[in-house]
């Protein structure tokens, strides 16, 4: 339990220092559930930290253009009814996994399913995952509705945002689909989409040389370093633009403590630096916007990349030039 302590107080702390900006999600699921098979399959495409205390790990992911916050708690915190009701009061969404690998493991899990899910309010999303190892293996619908209750779950008299998915998550199958309805969910809170906060706008030529510089705060080593990698970004991006008809596939790359996002306009490059897990959208928007501006006017135009920067600041903007 001691292990299990120091992350909680961990991660208290770092609550106290991190502005809630991105959805939070709740990991939840037995042990042998495949849970944290499904972790890792999220993470394979944007590797992260992974604290290595398994009673406790909170990661970023992003999910296409969206970021959430994934909160992974370990059988030895599963067990402290007032630590999974704190965990349950910050979450903006819940994903449980059940063990699908057979008919005896799925009545197995019912009992703490059914004792965490009674628990969760009514206006956070929840994704149920029923995990069959075996993706040959036939899962009897009806009983699982049944057994899990899930009909009650979403009612007129107690709405919900619910959906259950049986999937196989070693190979993948189901998981966009059920993660693709959760996100849709997840972000229709417009709050998560309001802010961006910009550090440093780079733009471009084709061959990775910078033109523009304008920095909005200070400089890091981790930040130059970035400066640098950008520079070989913004040369391969054109290159992949150019075999692959347009279609970039390096507009968003996570580095340290920030995101870069990249836009590309007639043979420039523009890259904003903002904070990992800002609102990507956004962010795109507004590099579209700089580029726009200093594809008109240059080096002239730096006042007005500057307004706009701190435009996207503030909540609740139309940007607009």
């Amino acid at each position: 339990m001691k292990n299990t302590k120091k992350a909680i107080e961990a991660f208290s702390t770092y609550l106290q220092k991190k502005e809630h900006t991105i959805p939070w999600v709740l990991l939840l699921g037995e042990k042998g559930s495949g849970k944290t098979t499904l972790l890792y399959y999220l993470l394979s495409s944007n590797r992260d930290k992974v604290f290595p205390d398994t009673a406790l790990n909170w990661i970023d992911i992003s999910y296409g253009a969206d970021w959430f916050k994934l909160i992974d708690l370990g059988k030895e915190i599963l067990i402290d009814d007032n630590v999974i009701e704190y965990f349950l009061s910050i979450a903006d969404g819940i994903v449980y996994v059940i063990n699908g690998e057979s008919e005896e493991s799925l009545k197995e899990s019912t009992e703490q399913f059914h004792s965490i899910v009674d628990r969760i309010p009514s206006d956070v999303p929840l994704l149920v995952m029923i995990n069959k190892r075996d993706p040959e293996r036939k899962v009897n619908l009806s009983q699982v509705l049944s057994n899990y209750d899930l009909g009650r779950i979403s009612s007129p008299t107690d709405p919900r945002s619910f959906h259950f998915e049986i999937c196989t998550i070693m190979t993948g199958e189901g998981i966009y689909r059920a993660f693709d309805w959760f996100i849709s969910k997840l972000m229709s809170y417009e709050g998560y989409h309001e802010m961006v906060s910009v550090h440093r706008v780079l733009i471009y030529d084709v061959n990775g040389l910078l033109d523009f510089d304008a920095q909005f705060s200070s400089i890091t080593d981790s930040e130059q370093d970035a400066v640098l990698i950008t520079g070989l970004l913004s040369a391969l991006n054109s290159m992949t633009r150019t075999l692959f008809k347009d279609s970039s596939f390096l507009d968003v790359v996570t580095v340290g403590d920030y995101s870069m996002v990249l836009v590309s306009s007639k043979q420039k490059i523009c890259c904003l630096f903002v904070e990992r897990g800002g609102a990507i959208g956004k962010a795109k928007q507004i590099a579209e916007m700089i580029l726009d501006i200093y594809l008109e006017e240059g080096e002239k135009g730096r006042l007005a990349i500057e307004n706009i920067v701190e435009e996207s600041k503030h909540k609740d903007e139309d940007l607009s030039i």
